[in-house]
């Protein structure tokens, strides 16, 4: 039997749209072997069918493998979903790492990068989950889908902020325009390069400045309601930048320090929605697979 731990992440990070990425140590585990039936245990109703993303990843891989057999697992989820923190990233990676793993490591971590970015259809969320830290991913002209780890200064503290409500990824997309400005495009360009170099050198005023962005947050942070209090008590509190994780509602806290406790009470006593605080680290190394007894 294998365990596997995939972590969540949190994509865009600000300007970086579409493109970068951050794996914490907020984790899904799966427990997974190989069985005459597909059993899926510890599973909510609702996802306890052929359509879950587990199996339709683990069948993805057995295809690519050029196989097909049946799978037992047990699901123990701490990735909350439709919040934003890459929970269906998190099981489509666990599902094409065990057809790999289960079959002698038929395939290739690329070859799994291809397939897992294929099926969520962009990378940002399935590149940290694979390989860990902080990445930057691009699909080329060819549709091949090509990522890179990059440096991260070891003095960010790292805080989630997840309400009690959902946003669908759908709605989250929809309310995005069309199409954006020359000087928008432009503007965007410029701070995600330079926070890169914020994130790389441990930089806060630079963080501060840099993690600005005019093409999804304005108009997701509709969707998020208390947006405006959590984010003014976080950043007082710190002096570090909020963003809005993945395509919402959670918020993600970069920072020199942690919260306050006073800050976390007033946060606490937002009377609209419960805020539930993650202080959490880096998963530097993406997903984790161990043989384990029965």
């Amino acid at each position: 039997m294998l365990r596997i731990k995939a972590p969540a992440s949190s994509a865009n990070l600000g300007p970086g749209f579409d493109c970068l990425g951050l794996a914490l140590d907020v984790c899904n585990q799966f427990d997974v072997c190989l069985n005459e039936t597909d059993i899926l245990e510890n599973v909510e109703d609702r996802y306890n069918n052929s359509d879950n993303l587990f199996l339709q990843a683990y069948r993805a891989g057995c295809q690519a493998i050029g196989i097909s057999d049946h799978v037992r697992v047990n699901f123990d989820c701490q990735i909350p979903s439709t919040r934003g923190m890459g929970s269906s990233a998190a099981f489509i990676t666990a599902g094409v790492c065990a057809a790999s793993a289960l079959h002698n490591d038929a395939l290739s971590k690329d070859e799994i990068f291809q397939i897992i970015s294929r099926m969520e259809g962009h990378p940002d969320n399935t590149a940290p989950c694979l390989y860990g830290g902080l990445t930057c991913s691009l699909k080329d002209e060819d549709g091949r889908f090509i990522t890179r780890k990059m440096p991260l200064h070891d003095s960010w503290k790292f805080t989630l902020l997840v309400p009690d409500f959902e946003v669908s990824t759908k709605k989250a997309r929809e309310i995005l325009p069309e199409s954006y400005s020359r000087k928008a495009v432009s503007e965007t360009s410029s701070h995600a390069i330079l926070l890169m170099h914020a994130l790389a050198e441990g930089d806060e005023e630079l963080l501060n400045t840099a993690c600005r962005d005019i093409i999804h947050e304005p108009y997701r942070t509709k969707l998020i309601d208390g947006y405006d209090t959590v984010r003014t008590i976080a950043e007082t509190d710190t002096g570090g930048k909020t963003a809005v994780s993945g395509s919402g509602p959670a918020l993600l806290l970069i920072s020199k320090k942690q919260l306050s406790k006073e800050a976390k009470m007033k946060i606490a006593s937002i009377q609209e929605h419960s805020w539930n605080i993650i202080e959490t680290r880096i998963a530097q190394e993406g997903i984790a697979i161990q043989g384990i007894s029965k």
